[in-house]
């Protein structure tokens, strides 16, 4: 999925880049000119009225069709950018356009997308921007206006799933934008929705067609999200892709990660130091994560600039291990992976050799602390990223049910936290100590209990038993649970027994061990999951070795995955700092490092279907679906 608040500031610059854009009355070459444009010329010529929408409303009353209907839209367009949208919402409707003109018709469409993608209703969104009167006009639009309708159906193509369809419309769009703002931001929205879409349907598009802009741009994504392969490598298929498509529009301007790798071969590490724990309890958690980090690092063997590596017991003293590497002419070091190691770590002042921490301190340090970079499994990016989607799919009501362990409390309160800050509105929680318990305070907090008593006192008032069924309160939307497996298998039923299996229930990976067993799953059916792309990935060669080679419990697999991509981040870390909205994609996820020197990850989706865990491409928006009939 779409990194979803850089990409909302992209949106909302391109936006505004192509309103600011003047009306262009070109026609293009070869086709007639429409009466859309004539029409649209004559709602240009209505009397420039003060920008105060009611100033707006109250001329369009004393106006005939089609200056009325003009004028109410400019005053509903003012509305929607100052996100009134309930007043946008009642002019748009009290406009009947289906027998309206064109221009009008072209207008209130544009405004009724936009009002849908706002309210988080993207599959509303999509049909009125795919209708076929305004499918029949788009072509013969002012540039500008096409290139705005084209921006929306981008919008709700991507909100929708259908990526390659997004694509195809930001293409498109390119050539309509005049404006050099607007124009290198389309770019950069495209490049993400391409890094969007998995390696192997971006290899299989870059073999399709004859040579057209497409094409092209799909080899450039394949090469450029193939990035856990030697830099060198890399650099060679670029070089390869720009000989090849030398008048292609990335071709003289390149994604900002493709120009920094061009610079960062050269600087690479010579000599690593692994710096984990190699007794205690928590050996085998760093016997785990270095044989992620050897398999990923034999899989390069034969590559130039394969830096030689040593490892380091940090299981009593961090910092002693950590000047130690650096007197042994380490110039990387990657570890610890124990949180009061990091904290240690966290708290120095300086630090003279790069590190890479393999897990987050408790604070972050009150300065960013040059040279530390963080990279961990931390529960708390999981719950951030549920948030995210959450608002994203039009839910706006949650409720949380967590557990009592300091991770499941963790997990809630930075799903609360990010929740709340995009705008959602917490309906409550409810902590899962045993099923009886959680049943009872579930049905409570769903106020099934005020529902009972009323139908009681109903029966009472009319001498007659009645035929009932409890209602749940109707105002929570979605439901977060940050639970272990056998939690969720007792949780879901529950949700069920108390009416609320209709309410979408997404977790975080905690929710799936890796274990493929149908039956003792088939209690977390609906369940939608982030989790690695490990998990789901049988054909990663680092995988296999590793399968090959040890017999560990796949909760381990999560620590592999981990050692396997402190591997692939090391020499990536120059890159990432030059273009900060690139990603690794990863065994743990898609990787984007952050101004404080944090590695946030944002992981696949699942959902359980008939017991099994089930990869999904992409979260479709189900939201609203009411409203959308």
């Amino acid at each position: 999925m779409l990194n979803r608040p850089t990409h909302c500031v992209f949106i909302s610059l391109l936006a505004l880049a192509i309103s600011s854009c003047g009306g262009d009355a070109r026609v293009k070459p070869n086709e007639p000119a429409s009466t859309v444009k004539s029409d649209a010329a004559a709602a240009t010529k209505t009397s420039t009225a003060t920008q105060d929408p009611q100033t707006l409303i109250t001329l369009a009353q004393q106006k005939k069709s089609p200056e009325r209907e003009t004028l109410i839209l400019q005053a509903a367009e003012i509305y929607l950018a100052q996100n009134k949208l309930d007043k946008a919402r009642n002019l748009i409707g009290e406009l009947g356009t289906n027998q309206s003109s064109d221009s009008v018709f072209v207008k209130s469409s544009q405004l009724s997308a936009d009002l849908a993608l706002k309210d988080g209703n993207a599959d509303r969104a999509r049909r009125i921007l795919t209708n076929t009167r305004l499918e029949q006009q788009l072509k013969a639009l002012e540039p500008a206006q096409e290139a705005a309708l084209r921006e929306l159906r981008a919008q709700a193509f991507e909100r929708n799933g259908q990526l390659h369809e997004s694509i195809a419309e930001r293409i498109n769009a390119s050539a309509l934008l005049t404006d050099q703002q607007a124009a290198n931001i389309n770019q950069d929205v495209l490049w993400q929705t391409l890094m969007n879409i998995p390696l192997n349907e971006l290899q299989a598009n870059a073999m399709k067609g004859s040579g057209g802009i497409t094409q092209g741009w799909y080899s450039l994504a394949a090469l450029s999200k193939n990035n856990t392969q030697d830099i060198s490598a890399q650099l060679a298929s670029l070089t390869q892709w720009q000989k090849q498509w030398r008048t292609h529009p990335a071709a003289s301007n390149l994604p900002k990660d493709l120009r920094a790798l061009q610079g960062i071969n050269t600087s690479q590490p010579k000599k690593i130091a692994l710096l984990l724990p190699l007794q205690g309890r928590l050996t085998e958690a760093g016997e785990t994560v270095s044989d992620g980090f050897f398999a990923a690092y034999y899989q390069h063997i034969g590559t130039t600039n394969l830096p030689s590596v040593r490892k380091y017991d940090s299981s009593k003293d961090s910092i002693a291990a950590y000047q130690q590497a650096v007197n042994d002419g380490a110039d990387f070091i990657i570890g610890p992976i124990d949180k009061d190691n990091v904290n240690a770590i966290s708290r120095l002042t300086s630090l003279q050799v790069p590190l890479l921490s393999l897990n987050y301190p408790d604070q972050q340090p009150a300065q960013p602390l040059a040279n530390f970079y963080q990279f961990g499994l931390a529960v708390e990016d999981e719950a951030r990223q549920v948030a995210r989607q959450g608002i994203q799919d039009g839910y706006k009501r949650a409720l949380i049910v967590s557990t009592a362990q300091e991770i499941s409390e963790r997990s809630a309160q930075a799903f609360a936290a990010e929740w709340q800050k995009l705008g959602g509105t917490l309906v409550g929680k409810s902590n899962f100590a045993s099923q009886d318990k959680f049943s009872e305070s579930f049905r409570h907090l769903m106020l099934l209990d005020e529902s009972q008593a009323r139908a009681t006192l109903l029966q009472q008032q009319l001498g007659t038993k009645l035929e009932f069924q409890p209602r749940r309160r109707a105002d929570v939307n979605m439901i977060f649970m940050a639970v272990t497996p056998d939690q969720g298998r007792q949780i879901k039923p529950t949700l069920v027994f108390q009416y609320a299996n209709s309410i979408p229930v997404y977790a975080t990976s905690s929710i799936y061990s890796g274990d493929a067993d149908a039956i003792k799953n088939e209690d977390l059916n609906g369940v939608i999951f982030n989790t690695l792309p490990w998990v789901f990935d049988s054909n990663n060669p680092t995988k296999q070795t590793i399968a090959q080679n040890t017999r560990v419990a796949a909760v381990y697999g999560r620590l592999h995955a981990l050692g396997a991509d402190a591997f692939h981040l090391y020499s990536r870390l120059a890159q990432l700092k030059q273009a900060p909205q690139m990603r690794i994609y990863g065994a743990t996820g898609s990787l984007q490092l952050l101004p404080d020197g944090r590695i946030e990850r944002e992981q696949m989706w699942a959902r359980f279907n008939e017991g099994l865990a089930e990869p999904l491409a992409t979260v479709v928006d189900t939201s609203n679906q009411e409203a959308s009939e």
